[in-house]
């Protein structure tokens, strides 16, 4: 063989090997740190990243995410990342693993240098900004000079209220609900359904070949079922979906008490009702968790799969493309199985293990979602975490069940510096949460318990002797507390609702300590809002009022004459009334 021949090709792969070896680890290192950190805003570190292609396989190790909202501590951290991948999808540029490995996962840990990144500025959540606005003007200071006369000389803007905002809304989003509601039972479109089977029934009457009106027959008697079973599905669909709409004008109540408790601190004077204290009190803590997860969840949707994508299709101008049937098709990328350990907590860390399954971009052609197990143990602690995601259909669907019971609680701290701040110590905690989405929307609850616990409020904003007293009193031999969740909305606007028992205790301080002039001029700012929100609320529950009674008029009509036509078919087409041929003995 010729040198002029051979040395060129044997240049160009020395050249390819040197950059596969000393050049493809380091750039890929560098794309994935730069990228990460363009979605999470906060500095990251991979400690060493090694890649093989005989066999094709891929071991990261000492990643950290660092927290953008707190420097010095990480968000995540792992020890190791490894796989291996199957050498057949390669072929067809496609990256299938079975079995991965990622071990040391460890969430919220310490970190020596600062994560924040030059010139990054993270825009502040506004659910964590209400409810510390909401918890700070929550004063106390003049409780003891409440008079409900104040609250008289107070002018209710209808303009600023919340409640009055809600039902405009509520009463636009009614019509455009009630539009799509309705023309899921039009009767035109099942009158010209109806008009069609019609027709055919008269073709088939007068068909002379039996076998053949026997099939027709049979056809039609099929579909006139179809369509019967169909109205009746959209019918009870279209009286669920209207009672759902009015169902979310119970929100406009919530808001008319958001409403009240604002005229109160404007007034510099609190709200007696346990839902506003349970907001003061947990409202902030809460809010800066929810924030971060629902940060997470939308930056894991902005790279989830789109639901048009595993659709093939043809780029070619002229000509047609023909697609080859395969014994099996791979997603672009998928990872079988992705067993996963772990420690949770700083001190004294539980460990974990479990395994995530169904992991891909294309999960319309893998055909199965993507669920996860993680379990751990240790003395009185127990951590069960599943998770499910299911982006196959119209649109992605998650479900999550959380229980961590038996977990240290040593510092926790609620409430408002200018308002009362309440410091719980030593506590045992047992978290239970769950949490539904579909599409944009929101369904979840959970629930933290708190068991020998030591708790120690701070009411130096407090001016009134009588009150300080009974709000400390409150809490003299109290070791445990229940603080419940309610979340709903949609994932880029949440909506939290709050309760613990807690409140209950400060409620009954205050109503005992200053109860009879602050109920007086809560009585008074609930009377203004009320009258502010009558007129919007009544046009509200008119407009509901004569939308559903339309509508009812509307499916009544309409199944009267589908029925009608319907079973008339139906007897017409019973098999004694077809057409038996004569036979000559």
């Amino acid at each position: 063989m010729r040198r002029s021949y051979l040395l060129p090709r044997l240049t160009l792969l020395a050249l390819v090997w040197a950059f596969s070896f000393f050049a493809f680890d380091p750039l890929l290192k560098w794309g994935m740190i730069k990228g990460i950190e363009k979605g999470a805003k906060a500095s990251v570190e991979i400690a060493s990243l090694h890649t093989t292609f005989l066999p094709p396989s891929l071991k990261l190790t000492g990643f950290a995410l660092a927290d953008s909202k707190n420097e010095y501590r990480n968000l995540v951290e792992f020890s190791e990342l490894s796989f291996s991948a199957e050498g057949k999808p390669l072929l067809e540029k496609k990256l299938v693993v079975d079995n991965a490995s990622l071990s040391g996962l460890r969430l919220g840990t310490a970190r020596k240098t600062s994560g924040r990144l030059p010139l990054v500025k993270e825009a502040p959540s506004e659910l964590v900004e209400g409810f510390k606005k909401e918890s700070a003007d929550f004063a106390l200071d003049r409780t003891a000079d409440a008079k409900a006369g104040a609250v008289k000389d107070y002018k209710v803007d209808p303009s600023e209220l919340e409640s009055v905002k809600l039902a405009k809304q509520l009463e636009e989003s009614y019509q455009k609900d009630y539009k799509d509601i309705s023309a899921r039972v039009d009767i035109k479109k099942y009158q010209d359904d109806l008009d069609a089977l019609k027709v055919r029934y008269g073709d088939a009457k007068g068909e002379g070949n039996f076998v053949k009106q026997a099939k027709d027959y049979a056809a039609i008697t099929r579909d006139v079922k179809k369509l019967i079973a169909d109205f009746k599905k959209n019918k009870e669909d279209a009286e669920a979906a209207l009672a759902k709409a009015k169902d979310s004008f119970k929100a406009v109540d919530e808001a008319r008490k958001k409403d009240v408790a604002s005229v109160m601190s404007r007034m510099k004077l609190p709200s007696m009702d346990a839902q506003s204290i349970a907001r003061m009190l947990a409202g902030p803590a809460i809010a800066e968790k929810t924030a971060t997860g629902m940060k997470w969840l939308n930056l894991a949707r902005k790279y989830m799969p789109s639901q048009d994508k595993g659709a093939q299709k043809s780029e070619a101008r002229r000509g047609r493309v023909v697609y080859f049937p395969k014994t099996e098709s791979y997603p672009v990328f998928l990872v079988r199985r992705l067993s996963v350990s772990g420690e949770l907590g700083t001190e004294d860390p539980l460990e974990y293990k479990g395994e995530i399954d169904g992991l891909t971009t294309q999960p319309k052609i893998y055909g199965k979602p993507m669920t996860a197990a993680i379990k751990g143990a240790k003395g009185a602690r127990r951590l069960d975490l599943k998770c499910s995601l299911d982006a196959s259909g119209a649109e992605i669907r998650t479900e999550s069940a959380l229980l961590y019971s038996g977990m240290a609680a040593r510092q926790l701290q609620l409430g408002s510096p200018s308002s009362f701040m309440l410091d719980i110590t030593g506590a045992t905690g047992s978290f239970e949460g769950s949490l539904k989405t579909a599409g944009e929307n929101l369904d979840g609850k959970a629930s933290m318990r708190l068991t020998g616990a030591v708790f120690k409020p701070d009411a130096g904003a407090i001016k009134a002797a009588p009150l300080r007293s009974a709000v400390e009193s409150s809490f003299a031999g109290l070791n445990s507390a229940v603080i419940e969740t309610g979340i709903s909305g949609t994932i880029k606007s949440p909506k939290l609702a709050i309760s613990t028992d807690l409140a209950n205790a400060l409620a009954k301080a205050f109503s005992g300590a200053a109860g009879a002039e602050v109920k007086k001029a809560q009585e008074e700012a609930q009377r203004k809002i009320d009258e502010a929100l009558k007129p919007y609320r009544s046009r509200l529950d008119d407009t509901a009022a004569a939308k559903q009674a339309e509508l009812g008029g509307k499916l009544k009509d309409a199944e009267s004459k589908i029925s009608g036509i319907g079973d008339g078919l139906l007897k017409s087409l019973a098999p004694g009334k077809m057409k038996l041929p004569k036979f000559k003995l």
